[in-house]
């Protein structure tokens, strides 16, 4: 019976952590994932919105040195 109860603490301790050991366990491993991942997906939203105002950005600038060129082109056939 003694051999069975040991066996049993050994998996809650693998499980659930022990804090004499200060091993955390199953659970404390999942916690700590669910905290990396957390961090991965903000990183991940933060780089898509960087991509999206940079391509924002350069439509805006293409778009204004397009304008700047049919501009020039109207004033230069007008006083020419």
């Amino acid at each position: 019976m003694t051999s069975i109860d040991g066996k049993l603490t050994q998996v809650v301790d693998a499980i659930l952590g022990n804090p004499l050991t200060k091993s955390g366990g199953f659970v404390d491993d999942i916690a700590e994932m669910k905290t990396k991942i957390k961090t991965l997906e903000d990183k991940v939203e933060k780089q898509e919105e960087f991509k999206k105002r940079l391509a924002w950005t350069a439509g805006i600038v293409v778009g204004a040195l397009m304008l700047a060129e049919q501009v020039s082109k109207v004033y230069t056939s007008l006083f020419s």
